[in-house]
């Protein structure tokens, strides 16, 4: 695996691809605290007008630097990041079997490694390696937004939602009742950082599915620029596809955004494990495919 590693910070592809997801990042950060501190601002001018400075303080909690996370922003970059994440990381892995046969690498290879060992370690590489290109920079939009909010503490949000959730909490209107979230509330009342890593963890896995997707299919086309765009087209497929039930699209459950009604933990679990299963089934014939070759 250290030797894949190596071709891969190599490969000027791999730094492209993490350019463009930072840049993305950095993009959607720059727009989220800005909209942050002018939603403060209105909300505080707004209230203050109306109610008592600790109604106002109450309030003003609901408005955390933390809604502008990725995935938890609608800011139009946030948005971009979770849409066209399969081509970005697919531009870095998915041609690596591909690049390597169509150069004649392989037969190279093949004279000084068994052929199971070659594809198991393309897949070993491939699938952390795409979980860390989709989570590491959305770990780094976090970090920007806390500071340029110069906000870390969000403890005192996790008990107000706590108390919104138990109706415990006195609000002066209904506005907040969008922040309760049907899918892992209890660990947002725990802490915001704790409920956005599992999102992040589930998004990196899904991640992971469909750059191997492309990996697999690989060893069937025969056009790079189809290749790189087969994640893509998989991933917004299944959005298209399921327009009456986009709670079975994956789009609407891997960020920490409310998403869209019906989504589940058995629906994102069994719909991992089908397109883990798929991805692993046209591997496998893939490598059987090429059997032949020296």
């Amino acid at each position: 695996m250290l030797i894949e590693y190596k071709k891969l910070f190599k490969n000027k592809n791999f730094y492209l691809s993490g350019f463009a997801l930072v840049l993305i990042v950095v993009i959607a950060v720059l727009i989220g605290v800005t909209e942050h501190y002018e939603e403060y601002r209105l909300t505080e001018r707004i209230y203050n007008q109306h109610y008592e400075k600790h109604i106002v303080e109450d309030v003003l909690i609901f408005v955390s630097p933390h809604k502008q996370w990725l995935g938890f922003s609608n800011n139009f970059a946030s948005q971009l990041y979770y849409l066209i994440f399969p081509l970005l990381i697919s531009i870095a892995l998915a041609d690596s079997i591909f690049r390597e046969r169509k150069s004649g690498y392989q037969h190279f290879i093949f004279m000084r490694m068994d052929r199971r060992k070659y594809y198991t370690t393309k897949f070993a590489t491939t699938f952390p390696t795409a979980f860390f290109m989709f989570v590491l920079p959305l770990c780094l939009g976090v970090i920007l937004v806390n500071l340029f909010t110069d906000h870390w503490d969000y403890t005192s949000y996790a008990t107000s939602y706590k108390g919104l959730v138990n109706g415990t909490i006195y609000l002066p209107d209904t506005i907040f009742q969008g922040d309760i979230r049907s899918l892992f509330s209890d660990l947002l009342s725990i802490s915001p950082y704790l409920y956005t890593v599992v999102f992040y963890i589930i998004g990196g896995l899904f991640a992971s599915v469909y750059v191997c997707m492309g990996l697999a299919f690989s060893m069937f086309i025969k056009n790079y620029y189809l290749l790189i765009f087969t994640p893509q087209i998989i991933y917004t497929s299944i959005w298209f596809l399921a327009v009456k039930e986009p709670a079975l699209a994956p789009f609407f459950f891997i960020s920490p955004s409310p998403g869209v009604v019906g989504v589940s933990l058995s629906i994102i679990v069994s719909e991992f494990l089908l397109q883990i299963l798929f991805t692993l089934v046209i591997y496998f014939i893939g490598i059987r495919k090429h059997a032949d070759v020296l």
